[in-house]
């Protein structure tokens, strides 16, 4: 997948969620991707892809602290549950669509 893919993706995971509020694009080139996505509750999801390093990253930030994520680093795929984000417990791949869905779940129902 490159950049570009990601971001597709992500435009029509966010254009389907009417929790989300709005998108920026941080930066993107041919190996990197990040954005940010903000909700309705005055959070936001940071996105982060590399290809060179195979790195994939979603962090939901409230109060400028990451309180749920899911990403690739260093351990392989890994969740940083809500009532404990500084844990890593190991999970399958996620794509950003589910884990928007999550994110709609844990703050939105």
């Amino acid at each position: 997948m490159t950049p570009h893919d990601l971001l597709s993706q992500i435009i029509d995971a966010c254009r389907e969620a009417s929790f989300v509020s709005a998108y920026a694009v941080r930066m993107i080139d041919l190996d990197i991707l990040s954005l940010r996505v903000y909700l309705a509750d005055n959070t936001f999801i940071d996105v982060f892809y590399n290809t060179a390093t195979d790195k994939t990253a979603f962090a939901l930030i409230a109060d400028a602290q990451r309180i749920y994520g899911k990403d690739n680093a260093k351990i392989g795929w890994h969740v940083h549950p809500l009532d404990a984000p500084y844990k890593h417990i190991p999970c399958q791949p996620v794509a950003f669509s589910d884990f928007l869905a999550e994110v709609e779940t844990l703050r939105f129902s």
